[in-house]
């Protein structure tokens, strides 16, 4: 078992340099080329068109409520 975890370490130490290796070499590319591939270029939708039982934040409130609601009944 200590081999696997050395065998680890030494594979994520390797990926990690290799990582920033060609980091350093290649030229970034342009934000036009990104739009769709990266999270913070991406435009995110919008939950306010999105009828109630629709919105995750909604459905989080409802179930955590009768999460409690349940935990008040059966406790």
């Amino acid at each position: 078992m200590a081999q696997n975890f050395w065998t680890a370490i030494d594979a994520w130490i390797v990926c990690f340099l290799v990582t920033i290796a060609v980091s350093l070499v290649t030229k970034p590319r342009a934000e036009r080329e990104l739009v769709g591939l990266v999270y913070s270029l991406t435009e995110r939708p919008r939950d306010e068109l999105l009828p109630w039982f629709k919105r995750p934040a909604v459905l989080g409130v409802v179930v955590l409520v009768l999460s409690l609601l349940l935990n008040v009944v059966f406790f």
